[in-house]
């Protein structure tokens, strides 16, 4: 790839570090050291990229790009890495060692997707490892850090270790370890106020005449973020550690994996009374994410009933959804209460695709109305699409109880989802016409 002119900004890592020898080579040895998947390389001024091989030596003015599902590792002479995760592009614009000083010069150009930089300690303050980004500079004194770039130039920097300080629009701003940062093209740095919420409790399905045990048990662990991560692993009580994929749906429509990401699992069994579930956040090389660390302890009160005798009825505004609720269950599930504890929900997924195209939360008694027309959501409750907006095809509507965990527990978050299979009813749309079986 040509070498593009980017903005005068630039992210920039200024190292400095302690003395660990003399008499060092002058050799700018830098070298493709682990590939996976499909990885190219454009040699300098070839214009055609190639099959990049482990082992092959990079030069100045080389680009090195990552397809989908596919990442590598550059080793440079001074032994710092730069790690490439999928949907990469990087150019190496310089490799220098000062022959006067032995001050070391590293400079890449990251045009688009997500790295991690390990920058060796160095003795000369002098010394240099910059990336540079359309949007913004960076100045570390040894650290390890995450740069994440998309297609508008937008730049997430997060300082997983060292003393960070990014610069933008002529504006300086530090980057406490474990926080993030965000530059956006032509405006200055700004901290992002970084949350990691993760909850872990018990789904069950089927009638409430059955035992916990008998109900299609699995616990549901759940995770929604702003800082930028690529995996969640969650220690189980069992002493097993699971992977948590993406997820998504209706109920998060502002999840867009670049400021908001989303995880969630369902793992089949009866979870362990008092166990704790240990949420952490990995980078793309699979290491924690200093600060993206969290617990939840499922309690184990008594499981709510789910909504029985659920009723829809066609009227000229939706369908309006009503059900026999469900007892109340003292400082676990009091919806109508204030401060509200717990709540109803509702859902309609379309069976031929199993995509769940509305919702409805924060339910606190029945009945609930799904709207005809969007003009009638309710904020913050409604999501998703209105009756008028659904194509034809057949479609599943169910309802949940959602309990907590009580005030002044171990818990936080859900406790319960309930539910039965038995209560869900049937409708289809022919030709924007509704039939409720």
């Amino acid at each position: 790839m040509h070498k593009k002119l980017l903005s005068i900004l630039a992210l920039s890592i200024l190292v400095a570090a302690t003395l660990v020898g003399c008499g060092s080579s002058r050799s700018t040895l830098t070298i493709l050291s682990t590939t996976e998947g499909n990885v190219s390389v454009m040699k300098a001024g070839t214009g055609s990229w190639i099959e990049a091989q482990v082992g092959m030596s990079l030069e100045v003015g080389d680009s090195i790009k990552t397809g989908d599902d596919s990442s590598a590792e550059i080793t440079f002479f001074d032994g710092s890495t730069i790690e490439l995760q999928a949907g990469t592009e990087i150019q190496i614009a310089s490799l220098d060692i000062s022959g006067d000083t032995g001050s070391t010069t590293i400079t890449l150009e990251q045009t688009i997707g997500n790295t991690i930089s390990r920058v060796t300690k160095l003795v000369d303050p002098a010394s240099r490892y910059e990336v540079e980004t359309p949007t913004g500079v960076v100045a570390v004194r040894g650290s390890v850090m995450q740069v994440y770039v998309i297609e508008d130039g937008t730049t997430w920097i997060t300082n997983l270790e060292g003393d960070i300080r990014a610069v933008a629009q002529g504006v300086e701003l530090q980057i406490p370890e474990g926080q993030q940062c965000i530059t956006r093209p032509g405006q200055p740095p700004e901290l992002i106020d970084l949350h990691f919420q993760t909850d872990a409790y018990l789904g069950l399905e089927g009638p409430a005449t059955l035992p916990p045990e008998e109900r299609n048990p699995c616990v549901i662990l759940g995770i929604m973020t702003n800082v930028v991560m690529d995996n969640v692993r969650v220690d189980l009580p069992d002493g097993r550690s699971i992977i948590i994929p993406r997820y998504t749906d209706v109920f998060s429509p502002g999840v867009d994996w670049t400021t908001l990401f989303r995880f969630s699992t369902c793992e089949p069994g009866m979870p362990i009374a008092g166990g704790e579930y240990i949420f952490t956040g990995l980078d793309v090389a699979g290491e924690p994410i200093p600060g993206a660390r969290n617990t939840d302890i499922w309690v184990g009160v008594e499981p709510p009933d789910p909504p029985t005798n659920v009723g829809a009825d066609l009227t000229k505004d939706g369908i309006l959804v009503s059900w026999d609720e469900t007892p109340i269950i003292p400082g676990s599930f009091e919806p109508a209460a204030e401060p509200q504890l717990g709540s109803y929900q509702l859902w309609i997924n379309r069976v031929e695709t199993g995509e769940s195209v509305y919702g409805a939360n924060y339910i606190f008694a029945s009945p609930h109305l799904v709207p005809q027309d969007k003009a009638n959501f309710i904020e913050g409750k409604d999501w998703g699409l209105s009756l008028s907006e659904m194509e034809d095809g057949t479609y599943s509507l169910g309802a949940c109880v959602l309990s907590m965990a009580p005030a002044g527990s171990l818990g936080k978050g859900l406790e319960y989802n309930s539910s039965d299979i038995d209560q869900r009813i049937i409708l289809t749309i022919e030709d924007g016409e509704i039939t409720i079986r």
